[in-house]
């Protein structure tokens, strides 16, 4: 039990650190490109705090890009029920009060799902592109540019050359 908590405290406080510089390197940025990789299945706190990150961007006035890559794009793909793995899950009432609260909202003003969460991102200026080749490789699209069993309609396919453009172009880039 005590390795656990202590491995727990280690992890926690690298994180605190970690997180500090790319926050104040994020807030003196006017473009910042969010490259999410990892898939929900894999560590849902990565996503879940990307979105953080994205809203506080988008706060600050950049101009924020989203490229949703690799094992990411599974999240993403919308299965038996019609949905993604993500759009229905809740965000923890803590959670909730907490970006509230950093952010001077009120707690309703603080999306209640993932799905609600991804759609206010988008609403508020955050431009979504996903790596179209990664959807064929993955088998959720049988063609490039095809989103049917994507949930996100408005993320915009692209090219791996259109990748290394969106990379070029940024001030910064923060990867989750």
């Amino acid at each position: 039990m005590r390795k656990i908590f202590l491995s727990f405290c280690t992890i926690l406080t690298a994180g605190i650190f970690l997180a500090a510089p790319a926050q104040v390197a994020a807030a003196d940025a006017t473009n910042i490109l969010f490259h999410i990789k990892t898939d929900l299945g894999k560590d849902d706190a990565q996503i879940c705090v990307a979105y953080n990150m994205i809203w506080a961007a988008l706060r600050e006035g950049g101009e924020v890009s989203v490229l949703i890559d690799a094992s990411a794009v599974n999240t993403y793909k919308r299965g038996w029920s019609g949905k993604d793995a993500l759009e229905g899950y809740k965000l923890p009432g803590s959670l909730r009060r907490e970006i509230a609260r950093q952010f001077g909202v009120e707690v309703g003003d603080v999306p209640a799902t993932y799905g609600d969460y991804l759609n206010l991102l988008h609403s508020q200026g955050a431009k979504f592109y996903i790596n179209g080749a990664m959807l064929v490789v993955s088998g959720i699209s049988e063609t490039f540019g095809d989103l049917s069993k994507i949930s996100a309609k408005f993320f915009q396919p692209v090219t791996l050359a259109e990748m290394l453009r969106l990379f070029k172009q940024t001030d910064r880039v923060i990867v989750y």
